[in-house]
């Protein structure tokens, strides 16, 4: 899934040879080549495997300097990619290095996003003494690119050592928050229930992910519905280290669960993989000091036809209404929409954002915190309507103590 893998995106000015790079890498036609500028109208993604990286996706961007009649609108996407994007790869060519690279750098400091400068068409011009010893200045990882196919696997060969070099050898790993609370031989009790909003068939990445995050760690997981949550509980001759829940599930569980075995929930271990925790929880308490009139953003990172039972359209809402007593105003987003004027909003409830990698969560996040508007998500929200909060953050004391010390509590 595209929300695991490491996310590179290609930017640089139209026709630069963005397209040849994409398909150079992925050794395949992905994305369409031609002389003709914004022949490259909307972001194009592959997945490849990198090894021994693992599993990557490219982004190949529309120019940011497109000037035809929908260029604002290409634009506008390739601006999007920033915000996902764990590594760039800078295009531009020979003696062309100006404002335009400058300002993409620009945007990728402000997001602490490493840069490596592909210098376009090697094999057609030649580069003044001058130019590639400038390029050191904005970074220091240039790599030169022709569309020759013999040249492929020394490019990638150097790719690949840059990536290494600028991304942890546990990238991924660095962001499994059970790694601190499971250890080694513990057992965990994942509970899933099936119900009108789950796949036929599938397990949804959430429980998924956790499920390996268990095995990589060496321990041991019993999956089950929450109807057979007591009968496994006591055929355990060893009480569980942690019992993990589907979020609706959460206030019925918590009250089949001794006080001595530690309980949270799948969207609240995302809050911790792939955002950040204390702030989520600290957003949650602005729940509790609610105002007649106040505007809602529920925002969803992925686009689904929503059923009767809809959690972020259906649930939500109506359990915020019955918590409060208040007359709330909610709004939706779903997919790409998420609005560039989040000031207007008191309180923003997004999603788990599987769909989403680290990066990407952490834009949205840091979005809602630069314009002062508490920001939490479906799972720590539920927790706080079913009265069962602070048991479920015990496992992130620094959260609990945000939760409970936070200001929008006043």
């Amino acid at each position: 899934m595209k929300a695991l893998t490491v996310q590179i995106g290609i930017f640089g000015r139209t026709n630069v040879g963005k397209s040849s790079l994409m398909n150079f890498i992925t050794n395949q036609d992905t994305s369409i080549v031609s002389d003709i500028k914004g022949t490259t109208t909307d972001v194009v993604s592959k997945q490849m495997e990198l090894n021994p990286l693992g599993p990557i996706t490219l982004f190949d961007t529309a120019g940011l300097d497109d000037k035809s009649s929908l260029g604002e609108v290409r634009v506008e996407k390739t601006k999007r990619a920033f915000d996902s994007c764990d590594v760039i790869l800078l295009m531009c060519e020979f003696n062309m290095f100006g404002t335009f690279e400058e300002n993409i750098i620009r945007e990728a400091r402000l997001r602490k996003t490493p840069i490596i400068i592909v210098v376009s068409k090697a094999d057609l011009q030649k580069p003044d003494e001058k130019f590639l010893p400038k390029l050191e200045i904005y970074s220091k990882h240039v790599l030169e690119f022709s569309k020759m196919y013999t040249m492929r696997d020394n490019f990638l060969t150097n790719l690949k050592k840059i990536l290494l070099e600028i991304l942890p050898d546990n990238y991924i790993e660095n962001y499994l928050a059970l790694r601190n609370i499971v250890k080694k031989n513990d057992t965990v009790i994942l509970v899933m229930p099936i119900d009108l909003g789950a796949p036929r068939g599938k397990i949804i990445m959430p429980q998924v992910q956790t499920l390996r995050h268990i095995l990589d760690l060496n321990a041991a997981s019993y999956t089950v519905q929450d109807t057979e949550y007591e009968t496994t509980l006591k055929a355990l001759k060893i009480p569980p280290k942690l019992v993990i829940t589907d979020s609706q599930a959460i206030k019925t569980i918590a009250a089949k669960t001794p006080k001595n075995i530690k309980l949270t929930t799948f969207s609240i271990i995302y809050a911790a993989d792939k955002s950040d925790i204390i702030e989520m929880a600290k957003g949650a308490s602005k729940i509790n000091s609610l105002q007649n009139g106040d505007k809602i953003l529920i925002a969803e990172a992925c686009t689904h036809h929503a059923s009767k039972d809809d959690i972020g359209r259906i649930k939500i809402p109506k359990w915020i209404s019955e918590y409060t007593k208040k007359d709330l105003s909610v709004e939706y987003v779903s997919g790409q929409n998420y609005p560039k004027n989040l000031s207007q909003y008191n309180l923003v409830i997004h999603c788990g954002a599987c769909t989403l990698n680290r990066k990407g969560m952490l834009a949205r996040l840091n979005k809602a915190v630069q314009a002062g508007v508490p920001i939490t998500n479906y799972g720590i929200v539920i927790s706080v309507f079913a009265g069962v909060i602070e048991k479920v953050l015990e496992i992130f004391p620094q959260a609990l103590l945000a939760y409970k010390k936070s200001s929008f509590c006043n």
